[in-house]
């Protein structure tokens, strides 16, 4: 399954950013720990991760992805994010009904989504999740915000997120003097879960980690994992060169 997360924080020179992380591992047959789940899109200021059954989830995340870069209001940003995360959960919803011959109906755990960046219009970053309501028979979002004083916009989706929630939470409460930075407390955290896990865990492999800037700019970090000399990159290990 996964842990996802994002979060927007501040840093110590005041500039702040949105963070997407999540873990690296699928599981079928095998353990896959190079799968990226994190998708910078085609505009720049916006970054998507996905939690569910794979095989909706990822063909999903592709589709919504692509309907940007053919839309030319949504590639080029003069659709602001508030008003894309609406086309967006068009899309999911009609690629969902569109479905035929299903044996098993479509449900909330099949799919899920953080959704985020920054809005121009707002002058503000703004984060939601995708989540499928059975019932309604569509997607619909939820705005995240109110998540701790010390670090309000946070989102966590898959198996581990409400434990990785509380987790974050005691974190947090403990540091009373302030004395880590919020901005690398969420990170901290899932890397700790993430080498305590074994084969047999549903999450795993190195955290694959994504930064947008309120400057509209999406950066990809490369992540030391196992050795020193070992840099992944969404969870593939880079050759040397």
């Amino acid at each position: 399954m996964t842990i996802a997360i994002a979060w927007v924080a501040r840093q110590p020179d005041g500039l702040r950013h949105l963070y997407f992380a999540s873990d690296s591992r699928t599981r079928g047959g095998y353990v896959f720990d190079a799968c990226p789940k994190i998708l910078t899109l085609p505009r720049s200021d916006s970054a998507i991760c996905f939690a569910g059954e794979l095989d909706w989830s990822y063909p999903l995340m592709i589709q919504l992805s692509n309907a940007i870069a053919a839309h030319q209001p949504s590639r080029k940003r003069k659709l602001d994010i508030a008003h894309l995360k609406d086309h967006l959960l068009r899309i999911a919803t009609d690629l969902v009904n569109s479905t035929t011959e299903s044996m098993v109906d479509f449900n909330t755990a099949s799919a899920t989504f953080i959704f985020g960046g920054y809005s121009w219009r707002r002058c503000d970053f703004m984060l939601w999740i995708l989540t499928y309501n059975r019932k309604r028979k569509v997607f619909s979002a939820r705005p995240c915000c109110n998540f701790h004083k010390r670090l309000n916009q946070a989102a966590f989706i898959g198996d581990w997120a409400a434990k990785f929630r509380s987790r974050l939470i005691q974190s947090l409460d403990a540091d009373q003097d302030n004395k880590r930075a919020v901005e690398n407390e969420p990170l901290i955290q899932l890397s700790a879960l993430l080498k305590g896990q074994g084969q047999t865990d549903s999450i795993g492999g190195p955290p694959q980690v994504v930064r947008i800037g309120s400057h509209m700019n999406t950066r990809i970090f490369c992540v030391p994992w196992g050795d020193k000399r070992s840099l992944t990159l969404f969870g593939r290990k880079l050759f040397e060169y």
